[in-house]
């Protein structure tokens, strides 16, 4: 029996997660596992299914920051087909499957949009994968996004992930200190003066509506999909391209990391080495 299976960039399964289940190299034949015969949907044994766009629907895109791969397999041993999954004893991957065809499957929903959605999410994969590493083409994919956003926001480049989530958590402390600070200490002239400068809360939401950046490249992608779909379909006024011009470039440079750290700063990482 034929269908698909996705594993993860780097070859673990995306949901229930663990080591990796192979180096890459195809065909490849997974080792013989107990297999549930019972009526259960999700249970134990080598899951798949039998369309591709069903395999991405239950896996996601890029669960992890990182684009999801999608297997052609073979089963062999017991198969057990329970409404839109199967299980089986054992599976051999055999080839990567064609990404294009099954995004097109997977984007039916937006019809009348389908070509379209489809390339798009097909442009974004490709880019989470970071095929390249550009420092200079991240700050100037970031500052297109800045421009094409209408904000004046400097950047802040930071070592790692974690410095920046750092200085973000860092930032967002002092801010609602301050915040809480005007709004008890200070007449209303003043408590205004300070909320229009520090006030954590209106400075993100603001942040929020005009630009509406993500620190997780996996919901980053799906936002500017979503301005997209809903943009095309005539249900907001932004342009379709607001949440993907200059970003999608940036992380196809080897961006890993984009949130705000200060009061009109950005902050930014690239992907481990």
């Amino acid at each position: 029996m034929k269908g698909y299976k996705c594993l993860t960039w780097d070859y673990r399964p995306p949901v229930q997660g663990g080591e990796p289940l192979f180096d890459g190299n195809l065909p490849f034949t997974l080792p013989k596992r107990e297999c549930d015969p019972g009526p259960a949907e999700c249970s134990y044994g080598w899951n798949f299914t039998e369309r591709p766009e069903q395999a991405l629907l239950i896996a996601g895109l890029w669960p992890t920051g990182q684009p999801i791969r999608l297997f052609e397999i073979e089963a062999d041993g017991m198969v057990v087909r329970r409404e839109e999954k199967c299980r089986a004893n054992q599976l051999r991957l055999v080839a990567e499957a064609d990404m294009e065809s099954a995004l097109r499957a997977f984007s039916a929903s937006f019809t009348p949009h389908v070509e379209e959605m489809a390339a798009e999410q097909l442009t974004w994969w490709r880019a989470l994968s970071r095929p390249t590493r550009d420092i200079t083409a991240v700050k100037r994919g970031l500052e297109k996004a800045l421009d094409h956003r209408g904000l004046k926001w400097s950047l802040r480049p930071f070592a790692d992930a974690r410095a920046a989530w750092a200085a973000s958590a860092a930032w967002a402390a002092w801010a609602s200190r301050a915040a809480w600070a005007a709004s008890s200490a200070w007449d209303a002239s003043s408590t205004r003066a300070a909320r229009d400068a520090w006030d954590a809360s209106s400075t993100r939401a603001a942040w929020a509506a005009s630009a509406a950046w993500d620190a997780s490249s996996t919901r980053a992608a799906w936002a500017a999909l979503s301005v997209c779909f809903a943009s095309r379909q005539g249900w907001i006024e932004h342009p379709a391209d607001l949440l993907t011009i200059g970003i999608r470039d940036a992380y196809t440079a080897g961006l890993n990391i984009v949130i705000p750290t200060g009061l009109n700063e950005l902050g930014w990482a690239m992907v481990p080495k």
